[in-house]
């Protein structure tokens, strides 16, 4: 008799649902395949402190084989996904040979959505990725370092920023770019004058922060405003230029960065697959997150449409949700193989939190209890530094921190280029 031969979990994406996936498998009598177009893990709550220069590229992306090195039954491919066969169980890629599976784990992601406005996919500067968060950095630093050749650019909105979004992705990337203007950019370039730059957050709904309480939704705009961050609420972007915003009211915002942190949906791989979606392109699953269609094939994180069973709400696209789906797939998945009963995924909530600023943080719990301040700002920390994926990244992330805190200078603030 030939050998058995181990049932295949293939993996499509290495956030934190895909590597919580496949760590929760290092046990399993299976081999696991993690595939993804990039070879790094990007932690996505902190690119905005990549895109402002508060942490470094190696604090916010870790390589994924270094992730999974230890694991013998994992193995790790980059390449982009170019077709799934749900039928045939198996999937294509560019410069890869097709996989065939037994599972499937669907860990791939959002992408930004535009809602139609006008030049905002040709000139907005998303955060989602860290490509995104990197080109936002240089962008911001190519603008001051032509304004301070040519000061008469100013006036034209050079300096200027809008940032779209009044959730947590628009709120701290607002807060964070105006600490990284009134302190750091102010004392490097003394011929620029950093008060004529203006940071305008744009929500379209009546309030910044709908999902957090009033008194912290009050306590947020407060914090923004003492930052000089000018918010502008129930006004939609109507279209956007290299170098002007125009809101659905007619005015027009002189600046030469638009910041898009508005919203979400489904990877399109997902509207491929002959199935039902749900809103923003999600995957609707079943209570242990597998399709209903395929129960072979299980979908996590910002592509999944998971309802709370304790709620009965879907779940938002936060990363907590992503590394505690992918973790209940990969046990769901090792516990099928080695035959034993598996259960529902429950999602252990831990709160709902944003940074605005230095020692200016919110955070609302689950029985309903609030924080904001120095004290928010540790209990986010502590979240945040728990999801990091190693010790290694943790002690980056604390001793930038740190810095930051103490001599109030950022790490990030250089340009670099492949051409010199």
């Amino acid at each position: 008799m030939g050998d058995r031969v181990q049932p295949r979990v293939l993996i499509l994406g290495g956030g934190f649902g895909g590597v919580g996936a496949a760590r929760k498998l290092a046990k399993a009598d299976a081999e696991v395949v993690l595939v993804d177009r990039h070879d790094y893990h990007t932690f996505q709550p902190l690119l905005y402190q990549l895109a402002t220069g508060l942490l470094e590229t190696t604090a916010v992306g870790h390589s994924i084989r270094d992730l999974l090195h230890e694991q013998d039954n994992a193995t790790v491919h980059k390449a982009s996904v170019t077709g799934i066969d749900l039928a045939a169980r198996e999937v294509r890629f560019d410069g890869l040979e097709p996989i065939s599976y037994d599972y499937l784990v669907l860990g791939l992601g959002a992408e930004v959505t535009f809602f139609g406005t006008e030049g905002a996919a040709e000139h907005a500067f998303p955060m989602y990725t860290m490509g995104d968060a990197l080109r936002l950095k240089d962008h911001l630093l190519e603008r001051w370092e032509a304004a301070d050749r040519d000061p008469s650019l100013v006036a034209d909105g050079a300096l200027n920023v809008v940032i779209v979004g009044g959730g947590p992705t628009g709120v701290e990337t607002a807060g964070a770019i105006a600490e990284l203007y009134r302190a750091d950019f102010a004392r490097d370039y003394h011929g620029v004058s950093e008060e004529d730059a203006r940071i305008v957050l744009v929500e379209a709904g009546p309030d910044l922060f709908p999902m957090f309480k009033p008194n912290l939704r009050e306590y947020a705009s407060k914090a923004l405003e003492k930052r000089t961050v000018e918010v502008k609420t129930g006004a939609a972007v109507e279209s956007v230029s290299p170098t002007r915003v125009t809101v659905e009211n007619g005015e027009e915002l002189r600046a030469h960065t638009l910041v898009w942190g508005a919203g979400l949906q489904g990877n399109a791989l997902v509207r491929s697959l002959g199935l039902e979606l749900q809103r923003g392109n999600r995957l609707g699953v079943g209570p242990e997150l597998s399709l209903p269609e395929h129960p072979e094939v299980y979908a996590l994180g910002d592509i999944a449409a998971i309802t709370d069973a304790k709620t009965g709400q879907v779940l938002p696209q936060l990363g907590s949700v992503a590394l505690q789906s992918g973790e209940h797939a990969g046990e769901t998945i090792a516990r099928r193989i080695a035959g034993k009963e598996t259960k529902p995924f429950a999602y252990e909530d831990k709160g709902t939190m944003a940074m605005v600023g230095r020692n200016a943080a919110v955070v609302q719990m689950l029985g309903g209890r609030t924080m904001k301040g120095a004290k928010a700002q540790v209990a986010w920390g502590a979240v945040h530094l728990a999801l990091l994926p190693t010790n290694e990244d943790r002690a980056k992330a604390v001793v930038d921190w740190a810095g930051a805190a103490f001599t109030h200078q950022r790490v990030g603030r250089i340009t670099t280029s492949t051409n010199d």
